[in-house]
């Protein structure tokens, strides 16, 4: 189902007819929980959680439904719950729980913290993949120093030598943690393909959407076929010069 169909589809099951508002909230409250494993909660143990509204769960729904089933599917078995915090400030994930901060009219806030909180719960859920078996190799180039994950161009340091991929997050060279890398990188392959700068911040936007795409093609590669196994009909599917999908690719098998 494309996005239009689904959020069209949405709104037209989430506006009330002859049942009342309650009912239609609750059937797509039903749905996140079947479909997606995702509990949509309205108490928190600290009380601080609020009642979600029409738009918030339509644009959940919508978000999750891009992300897909590789994204996803974990919750099924363990469910993730997922809560709006009367007040401000981001979002945060742990123990299978992950708060929105009041997002007040700006949706969109639900749309980046579901990514970037998201990507840590999935990668979390799956036993952390990317840190077990992908970002010691050629192109993420992680390694461990005395316990602590470190990158040659960290932050705060001089670069080592060396023709590193870089992944664009801000005014810092690269992530502190391989869990920051991924869940940035999922929010920047987002935005490259659907072309929401607005909704991401920080970014240089005297930069091309397709900057990540160029400057870190691996991580674009592991994102696209590894974390979300994106079908090559999907909306946010994107294949890179044959060249670089090959060098690509073998950095990703060595």
């Amino acid at each position: 189902m494309c996005i239009k169909l689904l959020r069209d589809w949405l709104n037209r099951w989430l506006t009330p007819s002859q049942a009342p508002a309650d009912a239609t909230l609750a059937r797509a409250v039903e749905y996140l929980r079947d479909v997606y494993g995702v509990r949509v909660m309205e108490n928190d143990p600290k009380g601080r959680a609020r009642s979600w509204r029409r738009s918030e769960l339509v644009i959940l729904t919508e978000t999750l439904h891009l992300l897909g089933p590789a994204f996803y599917k974990p919750f099924l078995d363990t469910p993730l719950h997922i809560w709006i915090d009367r007040k401000p400030g981001g979002g945060t994930y742990g123990n299978h729980w992950l708060r929105i901060g009041e997002p007040g009219r700006d949706v969109s806030i639900l749309y980046r913290i579901i990514l970037h909180e998201g990507t840590h719960a999935s990668n979390e859920y799956r036993g952390w993949p990317y840190e077990t078996r992908f970002c010691t190799k050629p192109g993420l180039d992680w390694r461990k120093v005395g316990g602590e994950w470190v990158h040659p161009r960290q932050q705060g340091k001089l670069p080592e030598p060396g023709d590193w991929e870089t992944l664009p997050v801000d005014a810092r060279d690269v992530s502190t943690s391989p869990a920051e890398d991924l869940a940035e990188t999922v929010r920047y392959f987002v935005h490259s393909v659907r072309d929401e700068r607005e909704w991401l911040w920080p970014l240089d936007k005297s930069r091309p959407p397709i900057h990540l795409w160029d400057t870190s093609p691996t991580r674009f590669v592991y994102v696209r076929d590894h974390f979300l196994v994106l079908p090559d009909d999907h909306p946010w599917y994107k294949r890179l010069a044959p060249a670089v999908e090959a060098r690509a690719a073998a950095n990703l098998a060595g």
